[in-house]
């Protein structure tokens, strides 16, 4: 009697959970730290070239960004938005945004909604209106021709960069660590769950989904060791792209440790050459 009593109990809080995951997927998702005033401007990281700036969402909250005039070439070659992953602040992804302005680029790096020094609450939706929000401060404001912007996106960012890339004109698109959908990397970590239980249509951000939509050259790169987001899901979102495409696995990288390796920065730097200099991106390098 015991142990029926302790299987109904067991079943009746994972069907709890099911009904909850809407309000508990984002505690799962999003880890935003704050940056006291202090902290906000760029200096304060060691980045005294950068320059703080403050970005209007359209009817919601102010983001906090830096930007990062290029160092490499005068004038720039073009310009770059970094859509950082899923934790901490731009402070803490400054030293990639420096070294992207040393690939001739003007780096706008944005806080999303909720993270840093930016006002509000990070969502779905509002990171998207985050990433549109960006390019509008880039292109609209700044009078940077669509046609010389390029999209980073690293893990999460990846996901809002996709997003971003089929609503918006663009010259390339650099995905890092991509993976498929939310529901995939908690059933790859849960894998004692049915796949059902770990499927839901909030909270999702599917990459994979938006991937054939792509239309400009598209450069994913993957660590070959992450354990955080597999590999596998990163080529599958690299399969389904619809553009000109290009893949890049780096062997012994892991999740937080892919720009540490130079290979990843010399192909970066031959693909917005090509993206912004030369020809689109060919055929798929690799395999």
């Amino acid at each position: 009697m015991e142990l029926l009593l302790a299987v109904v109990a067991f079943v009746g809080l994972l069907a709890l959970v099911r009904l909850l995951l809407r309000w508990l997927v984002p505690f799962f998702v999003f880890y935003p730290e704050a940056l006291e005033p202090h902290e906000s401007h760029p200096r304060y990281w060691g980045f005294p070239e950068a320059a703080e700036v403050r970005i209007s969402t359209d009817g919601g909250p102010r983001l906090h960004a830096w930007w990062f005039p290029a160092v490499a070439n005068e004038p720039s070659r073009g310009a770059a938005i970094y859509l950082h992953g899923n934790a901490g602040h731009l402070g803490d992804r400054g030293a990639v945004a420096a070294a992207l302005s040393n690939l001739g680029l003007d780096v706008l790096l944005p806080d999303y909604r909720g993270y840093g020094a930016s006002e509000g609450k990070p969502s779905e939706e509002g990171l998207y209106e985050d990433a549109r929000a960006a390019y509008g401060w880039l292109v609209d404001g700044q009078g940077i021709d669509p046609g010389r912007v390029i999209l980073m996106g690293n893990s999460l960012g990846s996901a809002v960069a996709a997003e971003l890339a089929i609503d918006r004109p663009v010259a390339g698109v650099v995905l890092l660590g991509p993976f498929t959908d939310i529901p995939a990397i908690a059933r790859h970590r849960i894998r004692w769950l049915p796949e059902w239980y770990l499927d839901w249509l909030h909270t999702r951000f599917d990459t994979l989904a938006r991937a054939s939509r792509i239309e400009a050259p598209t450069f994913v790169g993957a660590g070959g060791e992450d354990r955080v987001i597999p590999p596998g899901q990163s080529r599958q979102v690299y399969e389904a792209l619809g553009g000109p495409r290009r893949w890049l696995e780096i062997p012994g990288a892991g999740h937080n440790d892919i720009f540490s390796h130079e290979v990843l920065w010399r192909e970066l730097h031959h693909f917005t050459r090509d993206v912004l200099d030369g020809p689109a991106a060919g055929p798929a390098a690799g395999p």
